[in-house]
């Protein structure tokens, strides 16, 4: 090699790093929503991401101030897309427990969220039913866990209201309503207390309608009606979730759980109620910025030579906006959300971009089994491939029998033209089953009909799923995963079998010299050339098994572990040029290239194996600390690498919290070049009143790349600021 090809080379080496370290400009939110349940044994978070995750473990086991869930990214029919980092998500309010928020860290190289509750809190963890949550179920504070339950209403006395004379009228149509119900209560005449509170829920909210909403569901219990008491408990709870009356009804509901109903009354003729609004969400905005010195050193003739180049790499602020308002009614529970943020760059050579996640409109039916959602939204699978901009909406009961249909387009973001798609699934229990049909500018991208199952017992759970492409006549995905609790430790497992990336016409437009998947068309058809064939020979099939195990060795202590092997196939070359003297098509490719283009031969790694090792320490340097300690091991054909990586998270006094860590990397590939990376970060915060929360977080990045000829060093300096309003 000449000195001049070494110094483009290095300029080049340079570069890619460079390029590495940045974040990409396409990144998806990774967490989807949080909502609450109430059951018996507790009051059941879930968590939902927006692609499937697969859990491995969390710490403390049992209680805490703070949690911390790690997992990993299971693969899914969907390509993936990268993760925003620090995403947070704030719970609903509840007054039988401590408030919390979601964050999710690391998401790029040891996934986890942080649970930060507003105090101590008992809770149990286990992944969700759809491969796509987690569950914490957070057991009510003891203080209110048992409280005496009156057999009669207490009705306040009216109260004087100056300046308002509509809400003065409704106070004394209230009072009179709630005091007829006392005296029908008394007599055990439910079906005219049911009536007279039904007459107070339909007037304009007043000082009464909070017990009215509490004592309708006294009433049809007492009568016997126990499906419609859950129904005025539940529709309680979402209303007035910090309601003085929220552990009586918690309580009542407890005694509900498992009951038949009852043969009921006759009722009165109910009068509809006023609907409810309620909104709240989060806007922030961070500032990230990012310095970069590079020494690059080339030897050629035994003289080395070096070349320094000094950068601002990054500087950006992102703003993100969470806002969701939620309508509640006798009929209906509905939603609107936004999702979104706006990235602004400061650096002339990189755009600024806006970006719309989850822009959508719910309803559910209260008393009948049914959802609408329309807008852009998530995928909950069933064989849709990500986000996409259309309608979903479902019928019946999933334990006995629901059918769902969807269709729309895919907002994915990619440079070609996104695929519109309808298609239609059915749930019976444990088991669904689904076919959907996907198009692209009129030409076949993707029919396929899969299934899956899921069993899910206490802390035990099971996923299967099976995609079958008809179009392609393959299989597309299939894969079981789950965790099971046996020998005082916790096992999870995965067998994934899958072509990448999924199925699609769309992977012919890899290395084609065209976005439009109707001029390759044409281009192929006139040459009498398979667009089919194209897409399958530029599409690999990746297996992967994995096992670990989680366990406890003390109060303070757990250790967990995996061991993962995976192959990708090797993918031919493909495409074919126009031979300049005989122009005829031949399949080696020069630089005369055609719209189909020319991808290399693009070889197996052969088997990569992973090997990781983690413990997890709480209350180790003050109460409530966490700290992870994580060994990775993975090697191929091509690359041999270790990892070390230490986080620790640290609540302080006064609203204050610390996180800390520490990444050692290194790496030696077939070259024999080796590149080593020493990456330390720490990262400050502070919540003001519930509402406001300030963080800044500051890094370096050290790494060195030695090569045969060329050796390069570069150090990185990044940090970020930001602040969180909720409400």
């Amino acid at each position: 090699m000449n000195r001049p090809a070494i110094l483009n080379t290095t300029r080049m080496v340079c570069g890619l790093l460079l390029l590495a370290t940045l974040p990409a400009t396409s990144q998806a939110q990774p967490l989807d929503d949080v909502t609450l349940e109430y059951q018996t044994d507790g009051i059941v978070a879930t968590i939902r991401t927006t692609s499937p995750v697969r859990y491995l473990r969390h710490s403390p086991v049992s209680s805490g101030k703070t949690l911390e869930i790690f997992f990993e990214r299971a693969p899914g029919v969907a390509s993936d897309e990268k993760w925003v980092e620090n995403e947070t998500r704030n719970s609903p309010s509840s007054a039988l427990i401590p408030s919390f928020s979601v964050t999710a860290r690391d998401v790029s190289t040891h996934p986890r969220l942080l649970v930060e509750f507003s105090r101590d809190a008992d809770f149990s963890v286990a992944p969700g039913k759809d491969q796509r949550s987690f569950l914490i179920t957070i057991r009510p504070d003891r203080s209110v866990a048992a409280v005496a339950l009156p057999a009669l209403p207490t009705v306040q006395a009216l109260r004087a209201t100056i300046g308002d004379t509509n809400l003065a009228e409704n106070n004394k149509l209230g009072f009179e309503l709630m005091t007829q119900t006392r005296a029908a209560l008394a007599k055990k005449d439910n079906e005219a207390a049911v009536s007279s509170l039904n007459k107070l829920l339909s007037l304009p909210p007043n000082d009464y309608t909070e017990d009215a909403q509490e004592w309708v569901g006294v009433a049809r219990e007492r009568a016997g009606q126990f499906d419609k008491a859950k129904t005025e408990y539940d529709l309680y709870l979402n209303l007035y979730p910090k309601g003085e009356g929220v552990p009586r009804v918690m309580q009542r509901l407890a005694g509900l759980s498992g009951t038949a109903s009852g043969p009921g009354i006759v009722e009165a003729k109910e009068q509809k109620r006023e609907a409810r609004w309620s909104t709240f969400g989060s806007i922030s905005g961070r500032y990230y910025f990012g310095t970069s010195k590079i020494d690059s050193t080339t030897t050629f003739n035994a003289a080395p030579e070096t070349q320094s180049v000094a950068m601002t790499d990054q500087s950006m602020l992102i703003t993100t906006e969470d806002v969701s308002a939620r309508y509640m009614s006798d009929e209906l529970d509905g939603r609107l959300v936004f999702r979104g943020n706006n990235t602004m760059n400061f650096l002339s050579n990189k755009p600024s971009q806006n970006r719309i996640s989850s822009l959508y409109g719910e309803v559910k039916g209260r008393q009948q089994d049914y959802q609408l959602r329309v807008g852009r939204q998530s995928s909950t699978g069933a064989g849709v491939l990500g986000r996409f901009d259309g309608v979903y909406g479902s019928y019946g009961d999933a334990a006995d029998m629901r059918f769902n249909g969807v269709f729309g387009k895919l907002a994915d973001y990619s440079d070609s033209a996104s695929p519109t798609f309808y298609g239609v699934s059915v749930d019976s229990g444990a088991y669904t089953i689904y076919g959907i049909n996907q198009t692209l500018d009129g030409v076949l991208d993707r029919r396929a009909i899969g299934g899956e199952w899921r069993y899910f017992e206490d802390q035990n759970s099971v996923f299967a799923t099976v995609d079958y492409d008809i179009n392609f006549k393959a299989l597309n995905a299939a894969q079981v995963m789950g965790s099971v609790n046996a020998f005082d430790a916790t096992l999870n497992f995965m067998l994934d079998h899958r072509k990448a990336p999924s199925l699609s016409i769309r992977n012919a437009l890899y290395g084609a010299t065209t976005s439009s998947i109707t001029d390759l068309q044409q281009y192929m058809t006139t040459n009498s050339l398979s667009l089919h064939d194209l897409a399958l020979a530029r599409t690999a099939t990746t297996n992967t098994a994995q096992v670990g195990i989680t366990k406890p060795l003390s109060q303070k202590w757990q250790a967990g572990g995996s061991v993962s092997l995976s192959n990708t196939t090797a993918t031919l070359a493909s495409g074919h040029t126009l031979d300049p003297v005989t122009n005829l098509l031949v399949t080696t490719c020069d630089k005369t290239q055609t719209l189909e283009g020319c991808l290399a031969a693009n070889p197996s790694r052969g088997t990569e194996v992973n090997v990781t090792g983690q413990m997890i320490g709480t209350g180790l340097y003050k109460q409530g600390d966490i700290w992870s300690f994580v060994v990775n091991v993975n090697t191929s054909s091509n690359v041999r690498g270790n990892t070390f990586f230490v986080t620790n998270h640290m609540d302080l006094p006064q609203g204050w919290g610390l996180d800390s860590s520490v990444q050692l990397y290194k790496q030696t590939d077939q070259y024999n070049a080796v590149t080593t990376r020493f990456s330390p970060t720490v990262r400050g915060s502070y919540r003001l009143r519930e509402q406001l929360t300030f963080d800044a977080d500051l890094g370096l990045e050290s790494t060195k790349n030695e090569g045969a000829n060329v050796t390069t060093k570069t150090l990185r300096f990044f940090g970020s600021a930001g602040l969180r309003w909720d409400f």
